[in-house]
């Protein structure tokens, strides 16, 4: 793994598309209740426990008709909006949409390029999962290095992983939601990237039980929509997964801050956020070795949204902030971004790991 400290690049303020009430419907506890026994397996005992393991109340999934390019489109109009730019004029553009069907990412790319009539820019695509959002960062910093212009780099996470989940697999039923978001790397971004990591990293066959860490399977399974449908579905092993994780966000956090000078300056860390449980376990370490340190935890009402989780926390900064009793985000604040997850070139055998810092 090669650490990228980049020299004047900036990031602009996320956005996200949380509030289309057109694009998604709220799934909460009652649902994923039920949901939860419509499998083989054990389902949860009651809507307390749900909360207990998943730290969430509330999910989106998309409503009935909506597709990915859908929301794909509604994030990239509002990032457009927001910051202001014309997608021709960028020298490229990187889209993570996480899926079990190899095809799904370039096909939405595609589609969404049509749609924007988008033709000089490349795109970067990438079926990344959790650690996804950090690899963009990584492919703008990269991409910048090589240009002399101020040209800006739009950076995209669509996650609908309704699509290729089992509804009833208690596993991933109560923590996923579907999320969007926008930002621009650019060297007049306001937000500086002073730190950029991302790796694939082995997990011993003793570390995950001589089992898989993910893996996917074919068959017939419940929509969160109701009804069921054939399709491709991933499936976890819960415990290697949570304990390997955890590990890799304490370390990703250490190397993070070991490389910044945090005198006199607030710390947010902002991680992804898989479970209550484990971020319950991660900031139980993390709180020992950076007391002074802020955690930053939105998992109640926006849930795990793949790569999409942590943009969506820096989309409402503050709001998550004032939930937590803590000023807003001001100028010179250092966030620190860990995050591992599923690593989707080497499922059954690696996790991915990866961290960023950015000064606000």
């Amino acid at each position: 793994m090669t650490l990228l400290r980049p020299q004047g690049l900036g990031l602009s303020d996320v956005v996200d598309v949380a509030d289309h009430e057109d694009l998604f419907e709220i799934v909460d506890n009652e649902r994923v209740l039920e949901l939860s026994h419509l499998g083989p397996g054990t389902g949860f005992r009651n809507e307390a426990a749900i909360v207990k393991s998943t730290g969430v109340r509330e999910r989106r999934i998309m409503r009935l008709g909506v597709s990915s390019l859908d929301v794909a489109h509604a994030v990239a109009d509002r990032l457009q909006f927001e910051v202001g730019f014309d997608w021709n004029d960028c020298p490229a553009i990187g889209i993570c949409h996480s899926h079990t069907d190899p095809h799904a990412t370039q096909d939405l790319v595609d589609e969404l390029f049509a749609a924007l009539d988008i033709t000089r820019p490349k795109p970067f695509v990438i079926n990344f999962g959790c650690t996804g959002y950090l690899k963009l960062l990584r492919f703008g910093a990269e991409a910048l290095g090589q240009i002399d212009s101020d040209a800006p780099i739009p950076l995209l996470t669509v996650e609908t992983p309704q699509q290729w989940h089992d509804a009833a697999d208690r596993a991933f039923c109560g923590i996923i939601s579907a999320g969007a978001t926008g930002s621009v790397l650019s060297r007049s971004g306001q937000h500086a990237l002073q730190q950029s990591a991302i790796q694939s990293v082995p997990v011993p066959e003793v570390d995950r039980n001589w089992e898989t860490l993910f893996r996917t399977e074919v068959g017939e399974y419940p929509e969160f929509t109701g009804g069921y449908s054939t399709r491709t579905v991933m499936r976890m092993n819960g415990e290697a997964v949570f304990l390997n994780g955890v590990e890799l966000m304490i370390d990703a956090v250490r190397q993070a801050m070991s490389g910044v000078d945090a005198t006199d300056r607030r710390v947010l860390v902002v991680p992804h956020q898989p479970s209550g449980k484990m971020l319950r376990a991660l900031f139980a370490v993390l709180k020992d070795e950076f007391p002074d340190a802020v955690y930053l935890n939105n998992l109640e009402r926006y849930a795990n949204s793949i790569s999409s989780t942590i943009p969506t926390v820096l989309a409402h900064l503050d709001e998550v902030l004032a939930e937590q009793n803590e000023a807003p985000a001001k100028k010179g604040d250092l966030i620190v971004l860990p995050a591992a997850g599923i690593c989707m070139t080497s499922k059954p055998t690696n996790l991915a790991q990866g961290w960023a810092v950015l000064e606000w």
